[in-house]
C-alpha cells in the first residue's frame, strides 16, 4: 500500500510548498485516513506480467540518473534511454581544441561540510566517491554602479560584509539571516516525511500550521515583499537577493522560500564543482546504473510512452523499437511528457489543466569564448562574477527578455580559474557568459535567427569588456547558445533551463507520481524543485515510491 497525501497538503512534503488552511484540514485528514485504509493511486502491472525490464527511465538528466541508479539499487532491471549522443542533459561539457566548457552547471550547492540530503543520496548512490569534488573559495563577487560585493561562504562572514556597507541596517541584515536559518529549520524538518511511516506523516502534516509557523507566515511570500520587510536601502536589497539569477524571475515575482533556502544552502555548505567539469557526475551515475547490471542506451529517442487501461506498459522509440516494462520515470518535461509521449487522449483532464495553467521559467542566451590569455591577465582570480548595469533588478530582467541585454545583467564565469586543467591550457582561459533571454523572441527564419544571435554576442562581449578592457582582441574561440540550442540538445520546452517559473502561484510543481499507474517523473520541472541537486532528489524520490508500490 502506498501512502499518497492529497495535494492540499502534500506541498510541504519535503521541503518548502504551502500549509494547509485551518478549513480544508479535516477534509484533508479524511482523505488521508482513506488512503490509509484503501490503498490510493492506480495499480501497475503485475509482477505476473512478464516484461524486458522492471523500469524504464527516459532521459539522462540527473533526475533520469538518478532515478535509474537508485531503481538500480533496489534491484529493479533498469532501462535508461537517452536522445543525445551523451548523458547529462544540462549537466554536461563540451570540448573545442583548446578549451573546455561546462554546458550550463556554475556551482553546485552540496557537497562538503555536514552536508545533507542531497550528499546522503548521493552517497547512498555510491556516486560521492567517484567524482573530486573542487570547492569555491567565495559564490561571487557582485558589480554593481559604483559598489562591488563578494558573498564568500559563511553566514557571519556574509553578514559582517553586508554590515560593513551598510552599518544604519544592521538590525534588519542580522534579523533577516535569523529568519533565513529558521525557515531552513522548518523546511528540513519536514524533508523526507513523504517517505516515512504514513502514520507520522499524516500527524506532522496536522502540525504544521502549529510546529512550522514561520513558513506559514511566509510561504506565499514573494522575496520582494520579504526584502521589503526587513531592509530599507534598495542597494542592499539588490545585493542580498543577487542570486535570484540562478532561480529564474527578479525579486518581485519569485517564491521567497525556494530564494531563502537554497541561498541559506550555499552559505552554509558552500559551492562545488567538479574536476573534469559537470560530466564527470553524469558519467559516474551512468557507470553506476551499468555497474549495478542496468543499461544506458544514448541515440535513442522515445517518441512514445504505452499507455492501456490507464497504466503504462512501456515506451516505444523513434525507430520502432518497443520495450516493455511495469514502471516509466519520465525525465522529459511534462508538456513532452503528456502531450507527445503519452497523448492527450490518454491523459487525466486534471493533468491538462495543470499543463494549461503552468508558465515554464524564461531561457537563456550566451557565449562561449576560448582567451589567449589567462583571466590574471586582467587580474582576476574571482570563478563568478555577476555584472549589473543598474540597482534596479525589474528593470535589467525586462531588459533582457527585450534583447537590450547592455542595460541587463551578465553572469562571467571563468571555468580555467578553477584549480583543473580540464579547461583551458595554464596560459589561456575558457569564460563562459549567460544573460536571460525570452524564447519567443527567437525567429524561425535562419537568416534572421543568425542575426539576433550576433547581436547577443556582440552585446555581451561589449558589456564584459567594462571589466575585461580589450577581451575582443584576444578571443581565440567564441560560439553563440541560445533558448533554441538548449531546446536542441534536451528537448526542454521552450528551451526552459529551470523547468516551471518559480513564482509564488506556481509553487506547487508536479508531483513524481502521476495520476497514470506506473508513470512517475524526475527533473528540475517536478517537486521539489531546479538545479542539479534538486533533480537528484526528485530521481531518489520517484524510485524510492516505486520501490514501495512495487511491494
Amino acid at each position: 500500500m502506498i501512502f499518497s497525501l492529497p495535494r492540499s497538503l502534500s506541498t510541504f512534503l519535503s521541503g518548502s510548498r504551502c500549509v494547509c488552511l485551518p478549513g480544508h484540514i479535516a477534509f484533508s485528514v479524511l482523505l488521508m485516513v482513506l488512503s490509509l485504509l484503501l490503498g490510493c493511486g492506480a495499480t501497475p502491472l503485475p509482477k505476473t506480467v512478464k516484461t524486458d525490464y522492471d523500469a524504464i527511465v527516459i532521459g539522462s538528466g540527473m533526475g533520469g540518473l538518478s532515478a535509474g541508479t537508485h531503481l538500480a539499487l533496489a534491484g529493479k532491471k533498469v532501462l535508461v534511454l537517452e536522445q543525445h549522443f551523451k548523458v547529462g542533459g544540462c549537466t554536461s561539457s563540451f570540448v573545442r581544441g583548446d578549451f573546455a566548457f561546462d554546458t550550463a552547471l556554475h556551482e553546485m550547492a552540496v557537497g562538503g561540510g555536514d552536508g545533507g540530503f542531497v550528499k546522503k543520496i548521493v552517497k547512498e548512490a555510491g556516486i560521492y566517491d567517484k567524482v573530486e569534488w573542487i570547492r569555491l573559495p567565495k559564490l561571487g563577487r557582485s558589480i554593481f554602479p559604483g559598489r562591488e560585493i563578494i558573498q564568500t561562504e559563511g553566514i557571519e562572514n556574509y553578514q559582517a560584509t553586508l554590515i560593513k556597507n551598510w552599518p544604519e541596517e544592521e538590525e534588519g541584515i542580522r534579523a533577516y539571516f535569523q529568519l533565513m536559518s529558521r525557515i531552513n529549520t522548518e523546511v528540513t524538518e519536514l524533508r523526507g516525511i513523504f517517505l516515512g511511516n504514513p502514520l507520522k506523516a499524516l500527524l506532522t502534516k496536522m502540525a504544521i500550521p502549529l510546529r512550522q509557523r514561520t513558513l506559514a507566515k511566509y510561504y506565499k511570500r514573494t522575496l520582494q515583499e520579504v526584502l521589503d520587510e526587513f531592509f530599507h536601502n534598495k542597494e542592499l536589497k539588490a545585493t542580498v537577493s543577487q542570486f535570484w539569477v540562478y532561480h529564474g524571475p527578479p525579486p518581485s515575482k519569485q517564491w521567497a522560500i525556494i530564494y531563502l533556502v537554497a541561498q541559506n544552502s550555499y552559505l552554509i555548505n558552500g559551492g562545488w564543482q567538479f574536476k573534469g567539469s559537470s560530466s564527470s557526475l553524469s558519467e559516474a551515475y551512468a557507470d553506476r546504473i551499468q555497474e549495478l547490471g542496468g543499461e544506458v542506451r544514448t541515440n535513442t529517442l522515445v517518441t512514445k510512452i504505452l499507455v492501456d487501461d490507464g497504466r503504462v506498459t512501456g515506451v516505444e522509440t523513434v525507430n520502432g523499437e518497443r520495450f516493455t516494462s511495469r514502471f516509466v520515470v519520465s525525465n522529459a518535461d511534462p508538456f513532452q511528457t503528456f502531450y507527445k509521449l503519452v497523448g492527450e487522449d490518454k491523459t487525466p483532464r486534471k493533468i491538462i489543466k495543470q499543463l494549461h495553467d503552468m508558465k515554464p521559467s524564461t531561457s537563456l542566451a550566451g557565449v562561449y569564448l576560448g582567451l589567449d590569455v589567462p583571466a590574471a591577465y586582467w587580474g582576476i582570480d574571482d570563478y563568478e562574477i555577476f555584472y549589473n548595469k543598474t540597482w534596479d533588478y525589474d528593470e535589467m530582467y525586462d531588459a533582457m527578455l527585450n534583447a537590450r541585454y547592455d542595460e541587463g545583467l551578465v553572469s562571467m564565469t571563468f571555468y580555467s580559474n578553477l584549480p583543473d586543467d580540464f579547461y583551458a591550457p595554464p596560459d589561456k582561459a575558457a569564460l563562459v557568459l549567460h544573460t536571460y533571454s525570452d524564447y519567443d523572441y527567437w525567429s524561425d527564419d535562419e537568416v534572421i535567427y543568425e542575426q539576433q544571435k550576433e547581436h547577443m554576442i556582440n552585446s555581451l562581449i561589449t558589456m564584459a569588456e567594462d571589466i575585461m578592457p580589450g577581451l575582443r582582441d584576444h578571443i581565440m574561440y567564441q560560439e553563440g547558445m541560445t533558448p533554441k540550442t538548449i531546446h536542441h540538445y534536451t528537448m526542454n520546452y521552450k528551451g526552459a533551463p529551470y523547468g516551471m517559473d518559480f513564482t509564488v502561484d506556481q509553487r506547487d510543481r508536479f508531483e513524481a507520481e502521476t495520476p497514470i499507474a506506473g508513470l512517475y517523473m524526475a527533473g528540475s520541472w517536478v517537486f521539489p524543485s531546479h538545479s542539479v541537486s534538486m533533480a537528484q532528489v526528485s530521481g531518489y524520490m520517484a524510485a524510492r515510491m516505486i520501490a514501495k508500490r512495487d511491494k
